[in-house]
């Protein structure tokens, strides 16, 4: 090794020579003699930079245009030469570059120059620390993966730098490598325990990255109002160190849907000893864009009380260009942006005594800051939130007019079969509507009992499709729809089906043309799922796979037609701001049409179990007749049960996407399987029950009439019936009497009896 560098890691290594130091500074606080401040410290920017406060963030070096701490280290020479040992360097943590510029103004100060490479290393650790990790080099051999490999493995117990990093940036500078070098180090300076460590670090990776969140998000362009970027995120909880997630995820463009890898990155490492460095949320500083107020918003969940219940410090600002919402705060979501006037940021972490919010707050915080359907802009809309209902009795039309109920108009019947006109729409299921302020309530009645209570609403006012999930996922959830005054009238006449919810379905005019990109990305289908299925467009709901396998999507040119388990949704794209609200039409028909023979054979089926349980713990229930039942079965079956309800091949498709989407194929088979087994099964007790009496009063009828002849045997004629009888005969009588009797009855029943039809 060259003998200024082995004096200057003679010197890094001696603690009389050099210390390190991890204490916070205070608001404003500069550098003792002798101290340098790497990467920690603010500074107002109306103050000049100070040459021993080096990190780049500061609106001093920003200005500046640098880009990283050891280009502001070798800014300002003279500022070393009159500088003796020991030297004590202040950093949060020994991060490449921070501690580059330490060895290098180590070596300045002991040697009054810069080591041979300083210029490359320089370069390379700037371009690392804007984020091009693609030119960092190849991940096992290089010198960034190196030397986070070696902070993990070399760790030591207060933070300060470890031997082995020290070692390894020094002899690279003795080995006077290019860009080129430094991006694949010689097998020589990688240690073997590294070395293995970084070939596990990519198996590892993978598996973090199964269990991560990959998601599409919409980033402001910076210096451009009202443009946004769309970029692949992650979301990522694990033990591993945050820069090598960032190494491996930032160029993984396989993994990501747009191939550019991942740009921005939320990481949330809970094995870290620093509250601040729990989470962190970044984009590569060179990305065009910015994580622009995500910091201020961050804040606000936060919440006016430190970690530990504390009031949080006010009216001392950390750093210069801090919102003035946040009154001053000491201590508030870090934001790089904050450090200088263009306030673009790209890296967010949390305060320095830590955050109260949890990993699933702060990572819905970031998915609704920048939520894609922030950028759909909606124009006009028409939803439908249909709940089962079911009622005891069959509701006269008389009475449902008394109470204000009126005959509704046909759902779009011209598109229908006549069949499905004259069943659906009026024939066996009879159709009712009601005005409630802005919201109208319709009925759809069913003869087995079933009610459909579905609720109209309209919106023309402008508004943004992520906006809209939430407003219907609310409805649906809160006591909104139930709490509606012709909805409580209702109780007086049903009560809803167990554990039915409602069911929204709507048609929704979108203007694209001031949209953003509406793609096949996992965070664009989440958005119109969740519109679909009634659910909040968060984090935690974007659908599984089992989810997205169990949907069925069409789509029509401009048109794309949505179904769920819990509601559909159709999607009508244009390029224009029609605010007509969508005409109440056939779509909404079918929808209805589907819940209601989903719920019509649930609720078939219920009544079948009731029967099949009273079969078996009531002793005369086999006697009781089933006819309004099978009625019911016979007209589901035969009159609300439809092969195709259109001529249109398309309203046929979207027929056939519901009925599959509610396997209603399997639960009609399954039905009159059910209604098999019921008669078979009744049959069976039946014949029991027969064989039973025949049993019983058989014998009964034999001994008596033995015993009836024995009796009068010795009897006079006389003394028998007048003039005719004798004991003989009363056997006779006896006889037949009981064999009708026995035989009467099983007649009887069998005559009575409901039969298979």
């Amino acid at each position: 090794m060259h003998a200024a560098l082995a004096a200057t890691l003679e010197a890094l290594l001696d603690p009389t020579q050099v210390s390190w130091n991890r204490q916070r500074p205070e608001l404003g606080q500069e550098p003792a003699d002798s101290e340098f401040f790497l990467g920690v410290g603010s500074r107002d920017a109306s103050l000049p930079p100070h040459p021993r406060m080096l990190s780049w963030k500061l609106p001093q070096w920003r200005s500046r245009n640098l880009r990283s701490t050891t280009e502001a280290a070798m800014q300002d020479t003279s500022a070393y030469d009159g500088l003796t040992f020991p030297l004590q360097f202040r950093l949060h943590e020994a991060t490449l570059d921070c501690l580059t510029a330490a060895v290098l103004i180590v070596h300045r100060v002991k040697h009054q120059s810069w080591p041979t490479g300083a210029e490359a290393l320089r370069d390379y650790v700037s371009e690392w620390e804007q984020g091009r990790t693609e030119a960092a080099g190849h991940y096992a051999r290089a010198l960034a993966s190196v030397f986070y490999a070696s902070m993990q493995v070399f760790r030591t117990d207060d933070g300060s730098p470890s031997k082995e990093q020290l070692k390894l940036l020094v002899h690279t500078l003795d080995a006077q490598l290019d860009q080129g070098g430094l991006a694949a180090l010689p097998e020589a300076l990688i240690a073997h325990r590294i070395s293995r460590r970084l070939k596990a670090d990519a198996d590892l990776y993978r598996t973090e990255l199964s269990r991560g969140w990959k998601v599409q998000l919409d980033l402001p362009v910076d210096n451009q109002p009202a443009a946004y970027r769309r970029v692949d995120a992650l979301f990522l909880s694990s033990p591993q160190d945050v820069t090598v997630l960032k190494l491996l995820a930032r160029p993984d463009a396989e993994s990501s849907s747009y191939g550019r890898g991942f740009e921005l990155l939320a990481v949330h490492a809970p094995n870290e000893t620093n509250a601040w460095g729990r989470h962190t949320i970044s984009i590569a500083p060179e990305s065009p864009g910015t994580l622009d107020d995500l910091a201020l918003q961050l804040d606000r969940h936060e919440g006016p009380n430190a970690p530990d219940g504390t009031p949080r410090v006010k009216g001392k600002p950390r750093f210069t260009y801090q919102p003035p919402e946040l009154e001053g705060l000491a201590d508030p979501w870090y934001s790089d942006g904050y450090a200088w006037t263009k306030r673009r940021s790209t890296i967010v972490a949390p305060p320095f005594v830590g955050s109260r919010l949890t990993r699933e707050q702060i990572w819905e915080a970031v998915w609704q800051r920048f939520h894609v359907g922030r950028n759909v802009h909606v124009t006009a809309s028409r939803t439908v939130y249909c709940r089962p209902f079911r009622s005891a009795r069959r509701l006269p039309g008389r009475e449902l007019r008394a109470a204000g109920w009126q005959p509704m108009a046909d759902l779009g019947a011209h598109s229908f079969l006549p069949s499905i006109t004259n069943s659906f729409m009026g024939g066996d299921v009879r159709h009712y509507q009601r005005a409630d302020g802005a919201h109208t309530v319709h009925l759809a009645l069913y003869p087995a009992g079933l009610t459909l209570v579905w609720i109209e609403a309209i919106d023309q006012a402008a508004i943004t499709l992520v906006e809209l999930a939430r407003r219907q996922a609310h409805t649906i959830a809160s006591a909104t729809l139930d709490a509606l005054p012709t909805v409580q009238s209702l109780k007086a006449w049903m009560r809803p089906v167990e554990n039915a919810q409602w069911l929204v379905y709507g048609a929704y005019r979108i203007n694209r043309a001031r949209s953003t990109m509406l793609d096949a990305s996992r965070a664009v289908q989440g958005l119109m799922h969740a519109l679909a299925a009634g659910q909040a467009p968060t984090l935690e709901n974007l659908p599984s796979e089992a989810e997205d396998a169990a949907r069925r999507v069409q789509t029509l040119r401009d048109v794309e037609h949505w179904f769920t388990p819990t509601g559909g949704a159709r999607l009508e794209l244009r390029l224009d701001d029609d605010t007509t609200a969508p005409k109440l039409d056939q779509d909404f028909a079918l929808f209805l049409l589907a819940t209601g023979q989903r719920y019509m054979a649930f609720e078939l089926t219920r009544r079948m179990g009731e029967v099949e349980r009273g079969s078996r713990t009531q002793r005369w229930q086999s006697t009781t007749p089933l006819k309004d039942l099978r009625a019911d079965v016979m007209l589901f079956t035969n009159s609300l049960w439809y092969a195709r309800v259109s001529d249109a091949p398309e309203l046929n498709a979207r027929y056939d996407a519901w009925r599959e989407l509610h396997g209603m194929g399997a639960t009609v088979d399954a039905l009159r399987e059910q209604t098999t087994e019921l008669d078979e099964f009744r049959k069976e007790r039946f014949e029991n029950m027969v064989g039973l009496l025949v049993f019983i009063f058989l014998p009964i009828t034999i001994a008596s009439g033995f015993f009836s002849g024995a009796q009068f045997n010795e009897m006079e004629l006389r003394l028998g019936l007048p003039w005719t009888t004798g004991g003989w005969i009363l056997f006779v009588i006896y006889t037949a009497v009981f064999s009708v009797l026995v035989f009467g009855a099983v007649f009887a029943l069998r005559l009575f009896s409901p039969r298979k039809r």
